[in-house]
């Protein structure tokens, strides 16, 4: 990405003209899926999503538990380690609470909790690696100055992918978004990415934590790797449209493997056309499809849109009910109104 593109994405913007703020205390902010444009989303686009409020300092990093060289690091220190970018999908565990029936409790996201940046930090291996990290370590534990924990498998942690991030669009990484240091776990839900990183820890045990065996789990265990899904985010939902065609367009990821199919319905599902999957970013980014429609009639009108990964993993259209509200990654209804004279095709 070119230095000017990071500019544009990175500047700095009141959230207050930009995000859907669905709380103030913490902060949880949608971003609005109708300003979104290209693969990347701009810095104060990004959606918030935040457990305690915003802490007030950085203490530095330590390292410890079952390592050879426990240590403390600084911003400088951390900088001696190799940078790597990577464009990487986030989004938020509970998106699309809104449109579970019956309703649950939690931060009512609607669609917008998810958002995509090229994020440039150290491997963690290589950090883990300077400390000596011992083999029988089974998980590494990550808290957060804000209160926030979570622990990932030793597999997850070593992955050459896995990254402690202090840069987002080509600008140091922003508080509002964990900075100056946080996890970036590629293909899982944004929990993972535990922000404003103060302590590693190499365990010998599985991490009880609350945000691990009381939220953010499902199916009896924690939440990880995000479900596949897609979400239309051109023409927005509710307007009004015109014309005997036109263009449908939206974005769609996955956390396992790749996206490999995009097909919009207006049938409520009873038939599918595959859409054209015009710009991607693998392997962590989402893709950006398009696909020209043809309204049946004028009048209200319902699209819906799923996708389908090369794990053989397909969007569904039943909700993933759940009693805190995760992982729902159902087709959602995108209303809109056709005006005109369209008649039956």
């Amino acid at each position: 990405m070119e230095a000017a593109q990071r500019a544009e994405l990175g500047a700095v913007t009141s959230e207050s003209d930009a995000l859907r703020t669905l709380r103030s205390d913490p902060v949880c902010a949608e971003t609005p899926l109708d300003r979104q444009r290209g693969l990347l989303t701009l810095n104060h686009l990004f959606f918030v999503r935040n457990n305690f409020p915003y802490p007030s300092s950085w203490p530095g990093l330590s390292i410890d538990g079952a390592v050879d060289r426990p240590a403390a690091l600084d911003l400088a220190d951390l900088s001696r380690f190799s940078a790597k970018r990577l464009i990487v999908t986030l989004e938020c565990a509970g998106n699309g609470r809104s449109l579970l029936d019956p309703p649950v409790g939690g931060e009512q996201w609607g669609l917008g909790a998810v958002s995509t940046a090229e994020w440039s930090g150290a491997p963690l291996r290589e950090i883990l690696g300077e400390a000596g990290i011992s083999s029988r370590a089974i998980e590494v534990g990550f808290a957060g100055a804000d209160g926030f924990a979570r622990s990932l498998p030793i597999q997850t942690a070593l992955h050459p992918d896995t990254l402690l991030v202090t840069a987002m669009n080509g600008r140091p990484l922003p508080l509002e978004h964990g900075g100056p240091l946080r996890v970036l776990v590629a293909g899982w839900y944004g929990m993972a990415s535990v922000k404003w990183l103060v302590r590693l820890e190499a365990l010998t045990e599985p991490f009880t934590g609350h945000f691990q065996t009381e939220r953010y789990v499902i199916d009896g265990g924690p939440v990880r790797e995000m479900e596949v899904r897609a979400l239309i985010t051109e023409p927005p939902a509710g307007a009004q449209v015109t014309g005997k065609s036109l263009r449908v367009a939206g974005y769609a990821w996955t956390g396992r493997g790749h996206v490999v199919r995009v097909e919009l319905s207006d049938d409520v599902g009873a038939s599918w056309m595959e859409a054209e999957m015009v710009e991607a970013a693998p392997p962590y980014g989402w893709t950006r499809w398009e696909r020209t429609w043809r309204p049946r009639r004028s009048g209200p009108a319902n699209l819906l849109v799923r996708a389908t990964d090369s794990t053989g993993r397909v969007q569904p259209q039943r909700q993933r009910w759940n009693l805190l509200g995760y992982c729902n990654n159902v087709s959602a209804a995108h209303p809109l109104t056709v005006l005109g004279k369209n008649k039956e095709a």
